[in-house]
C-alpha cells in the first residue's frame, strides 16, 4: 500500500488509516474508495459460508510486516475471546516482507493469514489466495469494512476494484501534513494551509529561517508520500483511480500529473526538502522529525505515534490543502489488509479473525496503534496529535477525498519503478515529463 506500511512500502502506502470518527462521518463518504462507503466488491463466491467460530484447538499462522501494535494486539484480543484459537506470528521487516511474501504464500506451508501488500495480486491466478466472497456475504462485510474495492481483483489479478474479494482491512490510513507547532509559532506560520501555493510559501519561510522545511527521506522512495498527495490534489479522482487500479488505457502523463510532479520537483530544487534526500531513509526522516528536525513532514497516520512521542505537545497535523483555495480536500490512503491462504485448512477460523477486525472490541486496539478502525463509532476519543489526525480525517471523509496509492496495483513492478524514478527526479537525472513517461511505460508493459 504502502506502509504496516501501505502501502501500504515506503514504496507504497505502507500501512493504513487513523482517526476517530462517528457514524455520521462514515455516512458522509460517498465514494467506493472512501472508508465508510459501501464496497462494490463481489459479495459471494459459490456456495454459502458458515460463520460459526470453530471450537476445536487451532493454531493460526499469520505473516505480517505491521511494525505497530495493531496486529499483535488483535491476535491477543481474539485469543482472549476464543481461547481455543492460538496464533503463531511470522513478522518480517517491510522490505524483506515485500521481497519474500509471494514465495512464502506459494509454499505448501503457507501461513493461514497474511498482510496483503502490492504484488500479491499475482497470487490470485494460481488460487494461492482464498476468494472470501462467500464469507463476505455471510458476515456482511460490505457494510462493516470500508475500502474493500482496494483488495478486489479480476481472475487474472491484473485489475483492481472489480471481481472477487480477497481480504479485509484491519486498520485504515491517510496522509497529511505534520508540523512542529513550536517552530511554526516562532516563524509566524499559521496553519492550516489554504492552498498548495500557501503551503509552498510556508516552506519558503521555513527555509529562509535556516530550517529544513519538509523533512523527507528518499533512499527507499519516501518522496512517494508528497508525490501521491500532490497527484490526489491535482488529478481528477476518476483518472487517478483508473491508473492506480491498472485499468487499460489509463494515463499518468497529462497536464494535471505534470503539474503535481512539477510542484514536487520545485520543492526539491528550491531546497525545501531534506538535504541529500536520496541518502536518507523514510524511517530515518520520521525519526529526525520526531526529534525536532525541520518544520513539516508529509506522511501517513502510521507515523503519528512516533511523532507524538518525540514532539509531545508540539506535534500537530493538518490536511494537505487543495490546489486552489476553497477546493475540496483530497489525499492518499490505504489499509493494512489481511488475506487468507488458498490452501489453509482453517478457513473458518481465519475468516472469523478477519471479521473480528470490524468488531467493537477491536476498535480501541486499532486506534491505539494509530489507525482508524472499520467500526469508527467505537473509536475512543483522541487528544493532542491524535486528535488533530481525527479532525483531519473527518475533513477528508466529508469531501470523499481518499485516493489509492498509485504504486499499489498499477503493476507489480511499480513500487520499484516509482522508487527509482523518484530518486532520478530528485537527483536531477530525469525531467518531469520523462519521469511520468517512465512510470507510464511500466504500466503499459504490464497492461498491454
Amino acid at each position: 500500500m504502502s506502509h504496516s506500511r501501505p502501502h501500504l512500502p515506503t514504496h507504497l502506502p505502507r500501512r493504513v488509516f487513523l482517526a476517530a470518527a462517528g457514524t455520521t462521518l462514515l455516512a458522509a463518504c460517498g465514494s467506493s474508495l472512501t472508508p465508510g462507503a459501501k464496497s462494490s466488491a463481489s459479495s459471494g463466491a459459490s456456495g454459502p459460508a458458515a460463520t460459526a467460530v470453530p471450537t476445536e484447538k487451532i493454531t493460526l499462522v499469520i505473516a505480517d510486516a505491521d511494525d505497530t501494535t495493531m496486529t499483535p494486539g488483535l491476535m491477543a484480543a481474539f485469543h482472549a475471546k476464543y481461547p481455543n484459537i492460538t496464533f503463531k506470528r511470522q513478522y518480517t521487516g517491510w522490505d524483506d516482507y515485500l521481497k519474500s511474501i509471494n514465495t512464502t504464500m506459494s509454499a505448501d506451508s503457507a501461513p493461514d493469514i497474511a498482510q496483503f501488500v502490492s504484488g500479491m495480486n499475482n497470487l490470485v491466478k494460481g488460487r494461492l489466495l482464498l476468494d472470501v466472497g462467500a464469507y463476505s456475504k455471510a458476515y456482511g462485510w460490505p457494510g462493516k469494512f470500508p475500502g474493500l474495492d482496494q483488495i478486489t481483483f479480476t481472475a487474472d489479478g491484473r485489475t483492481t476494484g472489480t471481481g472477487a474479494l480477497y481480504g479485509v482491512s484491519g486498520g485504515l490510513s491517510f496522509e497529511g501534513v505534520y508540523y512542529n507547532k513550536a517552530k511554526a509559532k516562532k516563524l509566524g506560520i499559521t496553519v492550516p494551509a489554504a492552498s498548495i501555493a500557501d503551503l509552498e510559501a510556508m516552506f519558503a519561510k521555513a527555509k529562509a529561517a535556516g530550517e529544513t522545511a519538509l523533512v523527507t527521506g528518499n533512499l527507499d522512495g519516501g518522496l512517494n508520500h508528497p508525490f501521491n498527495v500532490l497527484l490526489s490534489v491535482y488529478m481528477k479522482p476518476a483518472d487517478r483511480q483508473a491508473w492506480a487500479y491498472g485499468h487499460k488505457g489509463a494515463k499518468i502523463t497529462g497536464a494535471e500529473a505534470v503539474a503535481a510532479t512539477a510542484t514536487l520537483k520545485r520543492w526539491v530544487d528550491k531546497g525545501y526538502v531534506t538535504p541529500k534526500v536520496n541518502g536518507v531513509s523514510d524511517n530515518d526522516a520520521t525519526a529526525a522529525f520526531a526529534k525536532g528536525t525541520g518544520v513539516f513532514r508529509i506522511s501517513g497516520n502510521w507515523a503519528a505515534a512516533a511523532v507524538a512521542k518525540g514532539l509531545g505537545d508540539d506535534a500537530g497535523m493538518f490536511n494537505a490543502p487543495p490546489a486552489d483555495q476553497g477546493g475540496t480536500l483530497h489525499t492518499t490512503g490505504a489499509g493494512v489488509y489481511y488475506c487468507v491462504a488458498g490452501n489453509t485448512k482453517h478457513a473458518a477460523a481465519a475468516t472469523a479473525f478477519l471479521d473480528f477486525c470490524a468488531s467493537t472490541e477491536a476498535a480501541p486496539i486499532i486506534a491505539k496503534s494509530g489507525f482508524m478502525a472499520p467500526d469508527a463509532s467505537s473509536m475512543p476519543q483522541q487528544r493532542g496529535l491524535l486528535g488533530d489526525v481525527a479532525t483531519s480525517w473527518q475533513g477528508i471523509a466529508k469531501d470523499s477525498g481518499l485516493e489509492p496509492f498509485v504504486q499499489n496495483a498499477s503493476s507489480p513492478t511499480m513500487p520499484d519503478t516509482l522508487t527509482t524514478q523518484l530518486q532520478l527526479l530528485a537527483g536531477g537525472k530525469v525531467s518531469v515529463e520523462k519521469f511520468l513517461a517512465n512510470l507510464q511505460s511500466d504500466f503499459d508493459q504490464y497492461h498491454s
